[in-house]
């Protein structure tokens, strides 16, 4: 068996460089040109992200700690205050160029990492329900998908948000005549310091039959091939990426009937650290980003129990001010700014914050094939290259067999 594992050790890394350099990556959203990554690459096809949303500098940083990807992450931090021109709610988010816009039927494969570090908080008070404890905000969206209204004049939420709670990660399909989710799901359970490894395959359209989302996080198929409609119909969608919350959330001023605070005096600032965005047209061509083994996969625990359809709305419910483009990622001028709805479930900061892994263990064989299937079996080019490589040895065998001939 020597003569296989030799050539292999010729031919996978041979594999694995066609794999980084495929013609089905369309676009790269990673950080690895630093802190020059966040805007300005908005011609289409080129990699890095377009324009930023931001009041401060602190609150966009690409930094080398933590990192799960190349030499950069990205971190992003939101405090009461940072409300982007006249734009609703705190946010500190960014778009990439014209190549991540999605039309009626396009179908891509998204894959990036997402870190909530130890100390995140992922519920706080309903600013506005003081008096009903269980009432609570969510700690933010860090991914969202955002319709454009095709240069008419936006309203509402944006059809798909991604985030996490003090439990889980969560995802909402938000009903366009609403606002609200149309549903809430709840993901995988938030590990807190984990590089948590997400691989999303989409199918956007408006048709319920036609549109689905079929994702992975950490090598776990947790929502396979999830049908319904993803997009709003005669509007595209487009990746925003960064911290989105209730534009409430750590007003020094609010306080209790007690006179305490209800969120400190600091802003209450929140952070979350992002890497490694990658699209492509094939499962393939998203997993060929080689990730950080300095520590054991983690299996993370299930999630809790779905909590079903929302009964409020996502954050960026409000009718906008004008045509939108990527550089306006929700532009609203509500005047009580809306959240995803209520969680009932009492704020635990220290709950999940047992694993500490940043090497998410994804495979092309977890994920299984582009149909969304899972499969334990080895992918095909692997099968095939072992297949090549005993061919190549039983021949070698033939002519060592062979009689000598002799004059």
């Amino acid at each position: 068996m020597k003569p296989i594992f030799a050539m292999m050790a010729v031919l996978v890394p041979a594999l694995s460089a066609l794999a980084q350099t495929s013609s089905d990556v369309i676009w790269k959203g990673d950080f690895e040109a630093g802190q020059s990554s966040f805007s300005g690459n908005c011609t289409a096809g080129e990699n890095q992200w377009c324009n930023d949303q931001i009041v401060r500098a602190a609150q966009m940083q690409a930094v080398t700690s933590p990192t799960v990807q190349g030499k950069y992450a990205a971190r992003f931090e939101v405090k009461f205050g940072d409300k982007y021109r006249n734009y609703s709610d705190s946010r500190a988010l960014m778009t990439g160029p014209s190549t991540l816009w999605e039309d009626e039927g396009s179908e891509r494969w998204y894959r990036w990492q997402s870190m909530w570090p130890v100390g995140y908080v992922g519920t706080y008070p309903k600013w506005d329900q003081l008096a009903t404890p269980s009432a609570r905000s969510n700690g933010g969206s860090v991914v969202e998908w955002h319709h454009d209204a095709n240069g008419a004049v936006e309203t509402g939420s944006a059809p798909l948000y991604i985030g996490a709670n003090d439990a889980n990660i969560w995802m909402c399909i938000v009903d366009q005549a609403t606002s609200a989710c149309r549903e809430t799901i709840n993901l995988a359970t938030l590990i807190r310091g984990h590089w948590h490894d997400i691989v999303l395959h989409a199918k956007w359209s408006s048709v319920s039959s036609i549109g689905f989302l079929d994702m992975w996080i950490d090598g776990v198929h947790v929502l396979p091939m999830h049908y319904g409609s993803n997009k709003y119909p005669g509007m595209r969608n487009y990746l925003v990426v960064g911290l989105y919350r209730n534009g409430e959330i750590g007003d020094p001023n609010l306080t209790y009937s007690n006179g305490n605070h209800v969120y400190g005096t600091d802003g209450t600032p929140g952070v979350v650290y992002m890497d490694g965005f990658i699209v492509g047209k094939t499962q393939a061509s998203v997993l060929s980003e080689a990730l950080l083994t300095d520590a054991a996969p983690v299996t993370p625990p299930a999630p809790t129990p779905d909590a079903g359809t929302a009964t409020g709305t996502p954050p960026d419910a409000g009718v906008a001010t004008g045509p939108l483009d990527p550089s306006d990622a929700g532009a609203v001028t509500v005047a009580n700014p809306a959240d995803a709805g209520n969680i009932v479930t009492t704020p635990t900061e220290s709950s999940g914050t047992s694993g500490t892994s940043t090497s998410p263990n994804v495979t092309a064989s977890s994920l299984g094939g582009g149909s969304g299937c899972s499969s334990g079996g080895l992918p095909l080019a692997w099968t095939s290259l072992i297949g090549f490589a005993i061919l190549m040895v039983k021949a070698r065998r033939r002519r060592q067999l062979q009689p000598v001939k002799r004059d």
